[in-house]
């Protein structure tokens, strides 16, 4: 959800970041205290937590364009800050530039921004993020960002099959004849780690032995997805992590022009089966769900 408003920085002049840092003086300040130029920022992409599990750190990424024709620098005081300079769940209520960052007007800028659940929080409760460019001293400005963070301390309970939408087969009904000992993001692969998935035998689709097809569990507004999203050949237990994702999946609500992506800090559910993605069967058998919160 973006929104703008015209309030100033909650932070007076000089009085820090809100993490124990000295905000250099405005170089724009004529000594009269004009500013000439003109601060705006829009928000061109953003992935922040939905969920954030107890005890680990979750970082999520804002990236901003310069809508103004100011340059942003970290010297003067240019910084993704957290509306009303209060975050629940993040570690610092100011993103930082690096030193030597030049954000030219019509240039973007990538904030990292990092999460985690405080001691006091009870599973299952709900607090805002919202994030917006800041100029210290002297203006909040530009488009905000914002999310509804869960706190997840419990285990996490696996989808009902039987409640499932299914995208692809309905394969609620098929057998756990396997076990998925692990499944795990290494790099830019995801890796689901099988048991006896080798013993399935082999189809020759166009020229390409396959095995099995790896799904995920997918819960938006309560609902739960069941859906697949690549193939798996003799022997491969790693795809690309880019490869979980709308452009793989192909079926509404998670189409492949929809542009969805796994988000950070959320947990997803995953298992192994026989050839399901289409008419195609090999066997007619699937392994448990396991859990990844992604990353």
């Amino acid at each position: 959800m973006l929104e703008g408003d015209d309030e100033g920085p909650g932070e007076e002049e000089g009085s820090g970041a809100g993490d124990g840092q000295e905000d250099p003086a405005d170089p724009r300040d004529t000594g009269e205290g004009a500013v000439d130029e003109l601060d705006d920022a829009v928000v061109v992409e953003a992935s922040l937590p939905e969920e954030l599990p107890c005890g680990e750190v979750v970082e999520g990424s804002v990236t901003v364009e310069n809508a103004g024709t100011s340059t942003w620098t970290r010297e003067g005081g240019f910084k993704l800050g957290a509306v009303d300079d209060s975050d629940p769940y993040a570690t610092s209520t100011r993103a930082w530039l690096e030193e030597g960052d030049l954000v030219a007007p019509g240039e973007r800028h990538t904030f990292t921004v990092s999460f985690e659940v405080p001691a006091d929080a009870a599973d299952g409760e709900r607090g805002a993020s919202d994030w917006r460019m800041v100029h210290e001293g002297v203006r909040w400005f530009g488009e905000v960002v914002a999310t509804e963070v869960e706190v997840r301390c419990g285990d996490p309970e696996p989808p009902d099959l039987d409640e499932v939408v299914w995208l692809h087969s309905d394969i609620s009904g098929w057998p756990v004849t396997h076990t998925l000992d692990a499944v795990s993001l290494d790099g830019d692969q995801i890796c689901l780690e099988t048991a006896g998935v080798d013993e399935w035998p082999a189809v020759d689709f166009d020229g390409t032995e396959l095995v099995g097809n790896p799904w995920i569990f997918i819960e938006e507004d309560g609902v739960w997805y069941g859906a697949t999203w690549e193939w798996l050949r003799p022997g491969q237990t790693c795809k690309a992590k880019e490869s979980v994702a709308g452009t793989h999946i192909k079926q509404p609500p998670f189409e492949e022009d929809g542009g969805w992506e796994p988000t950070p800090g959320v947990t997803y559910w995953f298992m192994v089966s026989g050839l399901a993605r289409f008419s195609e069967r090999n066997v007619e058998e699937r392994t448990d769900l396991v859990p990844l919160t992604w990353e």
